[in-house]
């Protein structure tokens, strides 16, 4: 990538590149942050592998969106112009069926030659090694910025996939060649320069970008699930994720049906993913399934998170987990699985709600329970919405993506 330089303040052109726009926290940070770009002025392309999912409605009407993506053998092509380290590439990425940002490669590299943005900011790993490769091939100056949203150690731990376990050994060949390398939290910072060797000063922290105002504002609409608007029924604890083994959604159910054994509660999950069938017969299995609502994709999750009695998040590993902040804009009550590497940084170590072992039914359960028990103050409430009130990350991207052109 070309030095940082000099340049003229005014609008600039720059591109998004992502897998997909299913509903996620990658997809809701790249919306919030085409979002903010585009309300400073400047030129928003977002680049996608798969032109499709529920967050392409949420995006900026000012923001173009493109499909890059060719079909085999043309999508893996490219791939043996690379230097040999990385064109070995081609067969691992088959093999373990994630072709998606692969396919991206040739059409990105004559989008860089044709169009030439000021600044790509890529996420994730996959894409971001993916960009640099375009970069490289293309021979573009184009500024790239990766962005790693997830702790690696624990995405190779979970998935075993043969591609997955070469993805440090790319990063520490070509993330030095990106203009900057961002991390979601400070965990997620120090997991990667362990694994790729990358200097911990080259890894700068960035929190995702939370637009608190629009927050609240969401949160005073009705929710549609009449659990939650009825006035004397039971308390609701409100879980949110992709149904997918990481977020550990039935660790939950079983926390759960030891709550219901104690006390009268319900639980509404949000979320779309290939867990939903066997989460629904385990809590039939559990004897909870009548107070138990997998709810699916909610397009204003807020107002489900403002009137819920407890936020619960279970997951084995997060990068940051932004729905904990979000759930904390809302003023909601929490119990977390201290997983790495996220949670705890956002709840301050437990300050601003209870933190759990990974994995640990039977203390979530104990947690939800006092939760459940002791409703927050409203010093409590302000406290959690005033902690994640601060702070300007886009202003800090745009540092990163423009090296001294106008923020």
């Amino acid at each position: 990538m070309r030095e940082p330089d000099a340049r003229a303040s005014g609008p600039h052109r720059i591109a998004l590149f992502t897998n997909k726009m299913d509903a996620g926290g990658v997809q809701r940070a790249v919306v919030s942050l085409a979002r903010e770009f585009v309300q400073r002025g400047h030129a928003v392309e977002l680049l996608l592998a798969s032109a499709r999912g529920e967050m392409l409605a949420q995006l900026p009407r000012e923001v173009r969106v493109r499909e890059l993506s060719a079909h085999w053998p043309l999508a893996v092509r490219p791939l043996f112009a690379l230097p040999g380290d990385a064109r070995w590439l081609a067969p691992g990425w088959l093999a373990t069926m994630q072709p998606r940002a692969l396919r991206s490669l040739g059409p990105l590299c004559a989008y860089l030659r044709r169009d030439a943005p000021d600044a790509l900011l890529a996420t994730p790993m996959t894409c971001a090694l993916t960009a640099l490769w375009a970069a490289h091939l293309a021979q573009s100056p184009v500024r790239i910025v990766a962005r790693e949203a997830n702790t690696l150690s624990q995405q190779i731990a979970q998935r075993r996939q043969l591609f997955t376990a070469q993805l440090p050994a790319l990063a520490r060949t070509w993330y030095p060649r990106a203009a900057g390398i961002v991390a979601v939290s400070d965990g997620v910072a120090e997991d990667l320069a362990r694994l790729t060797g990358l200097p911990r000063e080259r890894i700068t922290t960035i929190h995702n970008p939370l637009d608190v105002a629009r927050i609240r504002a969401l949160a005073l609409e009705p929710p549609s699930e009449p659990w939650l608007l009825e006035t004397n029924g039971p308390p609701v604890i409100v879980a949110a994720g992709r149904l997918m083994p990481a977020k550990d959604f039935g660790m939950l159910l079983r926390a759960f049906a030891l709550v219901r054994a104690r006390r009268s509660a319900r639980l509404v999950i949000l979320g779309r993913g290939p867990e939903r069938l066997r989460l629904a017969w385990q809590a039939r299995r559990l004897g909870v399934a009548a107070d138990v609502r997998l709810a699916g994709y909610a397009e204003n999750p807020f107002a489900y998170m403002a009137r819920a009695r407890v936020f619960a998040l279970s997951s084995r590993y997060e990068g940051l987990a932004n729905v904990l902040r979000e759930a904390l804009a809302c003023g909601c009550s929490i119990v977390a699985t201290d997983c790495p590497s996220g949670t705890a940084e956002v709840l301050r170590n437990g300050a601003l709600g209870r933190l759990v072992p990974v994995g640990d039914a039977r203390a979530m359960a104990s947690a939800l329970l006092a939760a459940l028990d002791e409703p927050l103050s409203r010093e409590a409430i302000s406290a959690r919405i005033e902690s994640v009130s601060g702070g300007d990350p886009a202003s800090h991207y745009l540092e990163l993506l423009l090296a001294g052109g106008s923020a």
